[in-house]
């Protein structure tokens, strides 16, 4: 019985870590200072994350040393004991060994994660847990002939799972070096980055401004010139300052948050695709993978019975009301200030008020004070915990936040900022 490195498919899992319960909700710092008053400090842990129905977080502590584990190498049993939940146990033929998997109440037991290089102290283990009783389901060659056994391949009861993974306990000094090294090099383009942006907008400025005199003094000139053109000027409407019918962003997040607070996002059988939230709502979609399953709770389901889809409306939502708009200088500073990847470009002007049927002449209305530029984020933390960038910055519109990549996936916010035109 040792702890090593498994294959299954194309992919190397860890075994043979220890796990236990997580005395509270702050799982990694758990992990982290059980590591440390271990009798033998372990180098990694994985985090198995509670669950809405009550299951309680686990971590297991792994130690690299002496089995060859490393830093972002998944764990078998925890990937496995999400992929099948409940209480069961299952020994399985590797190239490398047998490797031995317990499951109890949805908790992988303290020394149910286990690797044999002999198949038959695996099998021996294999029944004594079965004369301790409460497994739902065995899982065992068909050639051990475990009575009740099934032989399903571990590949299809895995389906390549890979979501609970190894974090090392410390990070090693060189990482602490490049890290740092990087953070300086990235403050650096940043900065140049800011310089050319800034030098950019100051030039467009510029530009604008000397179009727009030149359109002046064309418009002075054609008035004085023809006679025909009426002598008094056209009354134009105000521009709209849109942004001000729209809710703040904060408040368009915190709706997203309260209507997917209403859907079960994870359901055994389903395999989701992500979702998105604008003003129409949240959309939800998913597709089945295999076996017995229920479709997602309140969820309509396609024709063929292979794909189903769930809309959820977003709570009532105000306007946010006047707002004193920042100069577009404000808003790059702020942007390049914020943590995440992203875009931010100029973005056309909102079309001029419409002429009225019964107006005569020209019909030219001066530009709003305003100009408006679009931004996409990408972010892998759940966006209402965001708020630089985001947060106090007036004429900010979000128009959609969308979710892909499964249970490691990521966030992308879009939407627009209104700006003073300088």
């Amino acid at each position: 019985m040792t702890a090593g490195v498994v294959t299954v498919g194309k992919r190397a899992y860890a075994s043979g870590l220890t796990w236990e319960n997580s005395p509270s909700g702050r799982v990694s710092q758990a992990a982290k200072e059980a590591a440390k008053q271990s009798s033998q400090p372990a180098d990694f842990y994985a985090v198995r994350a509670g669950t809405k129905t009550g299951r309680i977080p686990q971590f297991g502590l792994s130690f690299g040393d002496s089995s060859g584990h490393k830093t972002g190498l998944p764990s078998l049993a925890a990937c496995l004991a999400n992929q099948q939940p409940g209480s069961w146990a299952g020994a399985f033929r590797l190239r490398e060994g047998v490797g031995l998997v317990v499951v109890r109440d949805d908790l992988i037991v303290p020394d149910g994660d286990v690797f044999f290089a002999d198949e038959t102290e695996a099998r021996d283990r294999l029944l004594q847990e079965m004369s301790i009783g409460g497994l739902l389901r065995v899982y065992a060659p068909e050639n051990w002939g475990v009575p009740g056994a099934d032989n399903m391949p571990l590949s299809l009861l895995l389906n390549d799972r890979a979501d609970v993974r190894l974090v090392a306990v410390t990070i090693p000094k060189q990482a602490l070096v490049i890290g740092g090294a990087a953070a300086a090099l990235l403050l650096l383009v940043m900065g140049i980055g800011w310089y050319i942006q800034n030098e950019k907008a100051k030039d467009e400025a510029l530009r604008l401004a000397r179009e727009q005199a030149l359109a002046d003094q064309l418009l002075a000139l054609k008035q004085k010139t023809s006679p025909e053109l009426p002598e008094d000027k056209a009354d134009y409407p105000k521009p709209d300052p849109k942004w001000q019918k729209e809710p703040k962003p904060l408040e368009f997040i915190e709706a997203c948050r309260v209507a997917l607070s209403q859907v079960q996002y994870v359901v055994q059988g389903w395999n989701s695709s992500g979702f998105k939230c604008d003003k129409g709502g949240v959309s939800l979609r998913w597709s089945r993978s295999s076996g017995i399953s229920q479709p997602p709770p309140q969820s309509f389901i396609n024709d063929a019975a292979n794909s189903a889809g769930q809309n959820v409306a977003l709570p009532m939502l105000k306007p946010r009301g006047p707002e004193k708009l920042w100069d577009p200088e404000q808003i790059t500073r702020r942007y390049l200030l914020q943590n995440w990847p992203g875009t931010i470009s100029r973005a056309p002007d909102d079309p001029p008020p419409p002429r009225p049927a019964n107006f005569q002449g020209t019909w030219n209305p001066p530009p709003a004070p305003w100009i408006k530029r679009s931004f996409t984020l990408s972010v892998p933390v759940l966006p209402w915990t965001i708020r630089d960038f985001l947060g106090d910055v007036p004429g900010v519109i979000i128009s959609s936040m969308s979710y892909s990549g499964g249970l490691n996936g990521t966030w992308s916010i879009e939407g627009v900022i209104y700006e003073n035109r300088k």
